[in-house]
């Protein structure tokens, strides 16, 4: 658990620093879904390592023997709800290594090559749409938050 709580931290906070991610920030999700097959687009290129009831890997949090941490559950009882729209997009489309720290492994595959930034959208905007009222809320303050500074 405190592998994973150090892997968060330092995931959001790496993403923070790069200055390409700020000059192409990619779609605002809710603004850019145009695809209605986010739960097919889920099933069929995240649900083998996410689960197809969004249930992550089991011991999510523990580290595998190669370092690496599961996937995690994208639903309310994982962490996705605590990163914001931006960070979540940059993720699916460039993998997880591409905010990862130094050191970190990760098995989270770049979807630039497979999905459009509209099937992206789409996917995370499913993903979202099964969170309970109060969490979707949250999630998009701190999305909200995230716009608010990275504008400045």
């Amino acid at each position: 658990m405190i592998a994973g709580s150090y892997f968060i931290f330092h995931y959001s906070k790496s993403f923070d620093q790069q200055d390409s991610v700020d000059s192409n920030p990619g779609l605002s999700i809710n603004s850019a879904v145009t695809d209605s097959n986010g739960a097919a687009l889920y099933l069929q290129n995240c649900a083998s390592c996410h689960g197809a009831n969004l249930e992550g890997e089991v011991n999510w949090r523990s580290p595998k023997a190669d370092g690496s941490l599961p996937a995690p559950p994208h639903n309310q009882d994982g962490h996705t709800w605590h990163h914001p729209d931006r960070l979540l997009f940059h993720i699916t489309k460039f993998g997880g290594s591409s905010v990862a720290p130094k050191g970190f492994k990760s098995n989270m595959p770049a979807f630039q090559d497979v999905l459009s930034d509209n099937e992206i959208s789409a996917t995370l905007e499913f993903i979202k749409s099964t969170w309970p009222k109060d969490i979707r809320q949250r999630q998009k303050h701190i999305t909200d938050k995230d716009a608010e500074s990275s504008r400045q």
